[in-house]
């Protein structure tokens, strides 16, 4: 026990001889054990300590201590004042206890629908409702609070397992807000309703749908899950039935105790929300009136345009690592700045017309709503014939064809008879005309040029600029190929004319001759303070040597700042490489996921990975900071 000692118990109990007489030492603890749990139940915000507990929390010690009514009311008398501050970690078998009883007083649902105050009489192991009893608005003066709602739910916790609770709200008439736990709503009715969150502090429960409320710690652990191990959503939901979700005591509550991978990610996405929200110190205000899955979807799309570019941030990172700062001729500081470019195949569904970058409306769609009339013309690129009902292509037998070949490739029979003719084993015969659909396949000289597309688009890949100690500045989707005009784009993105001093003094990039050559040719010098070597490894595998102009403008070795005194790089080139296999791991997780989702997820997953990162760098004593304004600016050292 803390806060409260022995002796006081002891005292107090002889003050009530018939407490001293009836209840042992340890119903007494397992009494203040209970009453500090219950203390937000039992003094509700704002209110002073009842002199008379509630039926229904008295009803409830009886029933868990296995004394009468009277004995728990004599306890109040003589050890109530002592309860708020008894402090105790929450133990499993208090937590067992509400298990067993907290849904006793639960009667049957058509008597609730008659008696719906009733339902009031249900206790859970933390409880759950606003922070307040009174109105906070002034023009309100300060009204009590009432018309109370409660709902049967869910709490899932790190240490403590899936505990069943009841979440509470309460009304104020005059404003016509409804108060809960985490928010309030206002004429809840009206269809541009909003939950306007209580402040920018993270709350310890997080409400992330009406039954389901996720404790903060848990969100954490589910990202770090993301980020480290790249363990899917359903997949940690799975864990955590297994293990963490599991008590010894089964819920008595008619609500399904588990955890899916659905509410996994619905965590993850409020909770990084809400931690943005708190640095940026806003509150959180999203739309009542929405389904789940879209709820959040106004506040991660403007969070995806601020992280473009500059948004992460470490996006102003140096340290020993990747830069240098050295004293010139002139006696003044210098510094040197290193990156890498490059490219990862990470992708999520896109439009079907080549280099769009609308959204599709599902994740089943072709196109975009811009361009869904498509879907009625010949998939075959080029024509533009309509498609005839139930097909995706023209009459023309070599269109038909197509796709009549295309689904049969797309059978899983199929991809298995080609696998073994591939390692040489036929062992299985083709299927005779008689076994396959009337011109399953078409003939090479029909099947040859034509081309089109029977499923969905995806994105080319991602673009990652990382500094060369392993920070991730920048990201962005490349939607048609990874072009030379895209790579420039994305760089000016990153290091914006607004800040010259943003620009490294060397881009590594496994196609930089190309990049200049583009450059040159349009005559662009956004770059000519900048060094744009090909990176060592692609360097020599990939480029060959009769190509002059690579040779003398790319070569890494023509860089003689890049090389130390002892002969080797001062920058690690391959940085990029290495972020990619970190980077690359998230595709099964994000492939499925909406474009808005998808690029809060990537995003998410950098500014974890820049953390450790730099903490890491900190620990290694690289000195990680960021760059002074002035200094992005422009300004000498």
């Amino acid at each position: 026990m803390a806060h409260i000692s022995g002796v006081e118990i002891l005292r107090r109990l002889e003050t009530y001889p018939s407490l001293a007489k009836n209840l042992k030492y340890t119903q007494v603890e397992q009494f203040l054990q209970l009453v500090r749990r219950l203390w937000p139940e039992i003094v509700p915000p704002q209110c002073s300590q009842p002199i008379i507990l509630s039926t229904h929390i008295i009803e409830f010690l009886a029933a868990v201590l296995q004394i009468d009514a009277a004995l728990v009311h004599l306890s109040w008398h003589a050890f109530g004042d002592l309860g708020q501050s008894f402090f105790c970690e929450p133990v499993q078998s208090i937590d067992d206890t509400f298990r067993i009883h907290g849904h006793d007083h639960q009667l049957g649902k058509s008597f609730l629908l008659q008696h719906p105050k009733f339902l009031t009489y249900v206790l859970g192991p933390e409880t759950i409702g606003p922070p307040m009893s009174l109105c906070p608005r002034p023009e309100c003066d300060y009204h009590k609070l009432g018309e109370e709602l409660v709902v049967e739910a869910r709490l899932y916790t790190l240490h403590r397992g899936i505990l069943p609770i009841f979440s509470k709200s309460l009304y104020c008439r005059s404003c016509h807000t409804r108060y809960y736990h985490n928010y309030s709503v206002e004429k809840a009715s009206d269809p541009t309703a909003r939950r306007i969150y209580y402040s920018e502090d993270i709350p310890t429960f997080i409400h992330v749908t009406e039954t389901c409320l996720v404790e903060k710690n848990l969100c954490v652990y589910f990202e770090k899950q993301m980020a480290v191990c790249h363990a899917t959503c359903q997949g940690i939901a799975q864990v955590y039935n297994m293990a963490l979700g599991q008590s010894s005591v089964p819920n008595t509550s008619r609500l399904l105790h588990q955890l899916t991978g659905e509410l996994v990610l619905d965590s993850f996405l409020f909770h990084a929300v809400l931690r943005d929200k708190r640095r940026r110190r806003e509150v959180l205000n999203v739309v009542h009136k929405e389904y789940q899955a879209h709820r959040l979807d106004e506040i991660l799309a403007e969070r995806n345009y601020r992280m473009a570019g500059t948004g992460q941030e470490y996006w102003s990172h140096a340290c020993d690592k990747c830069m240098i700062v050295y004293k010139g001729d002139d006696g003044q500081y210098y510094r040197m700045t290193a990156g890498v470019h490059d490219g990862v195949t990470v992708r999520h569904v896109c439009c079907s017309v080549h280099n769009c970058t609308e959204p599709v409306p599902t994740q089943r769609s072709l196109f975009c709503y811009t361009h869904q009339d498509l879907i009625k013309t010949c998939c075959i690129f080029g024509c533009i014939k309509l498609a005839q009902p139930g097909f995706r292509t023209c009459t023309l037998k070599e269109h038909r064809n197509f796709q009549t070949e295309t689904e049969l490739r797309n059978t899983g029979m199929f991809q298995l008879h080609s696998r073994l003719k591939k390692a040489g084993l036929n062992l299985i015969p083709d299927p005779t005309p008689e076994d396959s659909p009337e011109d399953s396949t078409a003939l090479p000289s029909e099947r040859a040029g034509v081309r089109g597309r029977m499923s969905r688009s995806w994105t080319h890949n991602e673009q990652l600029f990382v500094r060369c100690c392993g920070v991730i500045l920048s990201r962005a989707t490349f939607f048609g190929a990874e072009g030379i005009t895209g790579v420039k784009d994305f760089l000016k993105a990153t290091f914006p004319e607004s800040y010259p001093g943003s620009l490294p003094s060397y881009i590594f990039y496994d196609n930089n001759c190309q990049l200049l050559k583009h450059l040159q040719s349009v005559g662009d010098s956004y770059f000519n303070t900048v060094g744009l070597p090909v990176d060592v490894f692609h360097f020599k595998c990939k480029h060959i040597i009769r190509d002059g102009f690579c040779q003398v403008n790319c070569n890494p070795a023509q860089f003689l700042e890049l090389i130390g005194k002892n002969g080797k790089w001062v920058f690690n080139s391959s940085a990029a490489e290495q972020a990619n296999v970190w980077f690359g791991k998230f595709q099964n997780i994000v492939q499925e996921m909406p474009d808005i989702r998808f690029n809060f997820f990537l995003d998410e997953m950098i500014a974890i990975h820049n953390i450790t990162t730099v903490e890491n760098l900190r620990k290694q004593g690289h000195k990680p900071h960021l760059q002074q304004e002035a200094l992005l600016r422009g300004a000498q050292m």
